[in-house]
């Protein structure tokens, strides 16, 4: 009887299998990215002395924000102490109003491992800009820059960053 039941259960396994669905429903294919264009060859280089730098938002991309990831290139990094070294993101705004101190949304922030070699990050900048839509006075806005900030002081270091490039995600 045990042997008729073992003989069963193998024999039954293939229509399990079928009811259980293809292999593309249980492993869809890969998210495909979309990017938007940027200028190409432009880039901001942050030292000690200049621990800040900016690219200007393209006005198209804030007016229908996608569910963004930021990919942030850096094509150098020198820093002979080998010290660690912070990078900060953040969107702000330039008013109309010189008055008014310009407004920073973080966006995020990555630190360099190994501290000495170039390397890509992704931020997701979604909250950035649903934080952007919230603002009050965002109509008053001219226009938003992604600004670069190093975290760190008092060692040599320099890092050029490229232009970034954003991606959307499409199913």
């Amino acid at each position: 009887m045990k042997l008729l039941l073992a003989a069963l259960t193998i024999w039954s396994l293939p229509f399990f299998g079928i009811s259980c669905g293809s292999a593309s429903v249980q492993n869809p294919e890969p998210r495909k990215t979309e990017s938007t264009p940027t200028p190409s060859g432009e880039t901001v280089t942050l030292t000690s002395q200049h621990p800040t730098g900016s690219f200007l938002l393209q006005p198209d991309l804030l007016k229908n924000p996608p569910p963004a990831v930021l990919e942030i290139t850096l094509t150098k990094v020198v820093n002979p102490a080998a010290k660690p070294v912070n990078i900060f993101v953040y969107l702000s705004s330039s008013n109309d109003k010189s008055d008014t101190a310009p407004e920073k949304i973080g966006v995020g922030n990555f630190s360099l491992y190994p501290v000495d070699r170039p390397a890509k990050f992704m931020l997701d900048a979604a909250p950035a800009f649903r934080k952007i839509n919230e603002t009050k006075n965002a109509s008053n806005v001219k226009e938003w820059r992604l600004v670069f900030e190093l975290g760190r002081e008092a060692e040599p270091v320099e890092v050029t960053i490229a232009a970034p490039t954003w991606k959307t995600d499409k199913n």
